[in-house]
């Protein structure tokens, strides 16, 4: 049976703006989408905005914490679309869901795979790693209870921050690793039309994994890419896996939890392991045709103001 009863978390969020209006798009699919509004947290003016503008196109907005069940009862399916301040809240919040009846839950898996190399130790991934484990207990106890791992490698839109070591707005990159290394990004609007695939496609497994795929880029290409696009000439440097290590041992010494979680992505990234390997799953949906990475930049920043301001640059 397909999942067509859906609750979003994080329905104004960087993934969640993308996910709801696709889901909007194909609501005849679907016998009711919610999204969720966390009431312990204030609302900016504009995710209010954002709220109303998806309930004059049909979708119900859920208000309630994540502690309370009512909030979820009804929905078939939970879909998490949390940022990093939010992972380690979603072993909780699968047991809200599931004393809510939920029978399907999506965690915030959306990035590299877990299982690749020492991805599982790595400091970046603790909470993804604990919401696994969360996931196969209760799982375990629960045969009536699925979930579905998406992963997609890194979001385009999102590659070129300074999280990772970019700039836009200086042209100056210090990258992690070679210039030949690769990495697997996927347009943030195809990933919202590959989930709801996912959907529509019934789980026959409590546990199922998607993978997929825009595109495997090298740093040499992003930044030509960059320098195209933007018309200027980038400096890029690089530096080695075991310079991130020890930012990230000095992150933990001063207690910056940022920086030290940026520079466990960098060490990931440096070593090669945010390449996802395949097989992919877009052949299972030939409808949708990702898009190219000179294409989502280009379109991202035809309004550099806007892209910067979504990104918190």
């Amino acid at each position: 049976m397909a999942l067509t009863s859906i609750l979003v978390l994080g329905p104004t969020g960087g993934f969640g703006q993308f996910l709801v209006p696709e889901l909007i798009r194909r609501k005849a699919e679907f016998q009711r989408i919610g999204a969720f509004t966390d009431t312990t947290r204030p609302q900016s003016a504009e995710k209010t905005k954002i709220l109303q503008d998806y309930t004059t196109q049909g979708v119900e907005i859920v208000e309630g914490s994540y502690g309370d069940p009512a909030a979820f009862r009804g929905f078939q399916v939970v879909i998490a679309c949390l940022g990093n301040h939010a992972l380690k809240t979603q072993p909780a919040i699968i047991d809200t869901a599931l004393a809510a009846g939920v029978t399907h839950f999506y965690p915030s898996e959306f990035g590299a795979d877990l299982t690749v190399g020492d991805n599982w130790n790595e400091r970046y991934y603790r909470d993804k790693v604990l919401t696994r484990n969360h996931l196969k207990t209760v799982a375990a106890e629960t045969p009536r209870f699925g979930y579905t791992y998406f992963i997609n490698g890194r979001f385009t839109e999102w590659a070129p921050i300074p999280h990772f070591g970019i700039n836009l707005k200086t042209h100056t990159a210090h990258i992690v690793g070679r210039p030949e290394m690769e990495q697997s990004l996927l347009a943030t609007n195809d990933a919202a039309k590959y989930l709801v695939c996912t959907l529509l496609d019934p789980p026959t497994e409590q546990e199922r994994t998607y993978r997929f795929l825009g595109g495997n880029y090298s740093w040499t290409t992003i930044f030509s890419t960059l320098e195209k696009i933007q018309g200027v000439k980038w400096n890029v440097t690089y530096k080695s896996v075991e310079e991130a290590r020890e930012n990230q041992r000095k992150a933990i010494e001063s207690g910056d939890v940022d920086a030290e979680l940026a520079a466990s992505h960098q060490v990931i990234q440096g070593t090669g392991r945010t390449l996802l390997p395949g097989p992919y799953d877009n052949v299972k949906f030939p409808e949708v045709k990702p898009v190219t990475l000179e294409y989502v930049w280009t379109e991202m920043l035809k309004d550099e103001a806007r892209y910067f301001s979504l990104m918190g640059l």
